[in-house]
């Protein structure tokens, strides 16, 4: 596995974890994850910045 996919898939490991704890399901934190990695991508912002708009929306989501 790549350097990138672990990472990837570390971050999901991670995300699924907090996402329990708010009452969302796996399939609402990958759409988010991917929608906010496609948008970094586009912008360039950094991986950190990523992960942080990522629990954001998820919150967001969480609450209605």
């Amino acid at each position: 596995m790549s350097e990138t996919a672990e990472r990837s898939a570390a971050e999901m490991r991670g995300l699924l974890r907090f996402a329990q704890g708010l009452g969302l399901n796996e399939a609402t934190v990958r759409k988010i994850y991917e929608a906010v990695g496609r948008e970094a991508m586009a912008i360039g912002a950094s991986d950190d910045d990523c992960m942080a708009e990522v629990r954001k929306r998820m919150l967001a989501a969480a609450q209605g």
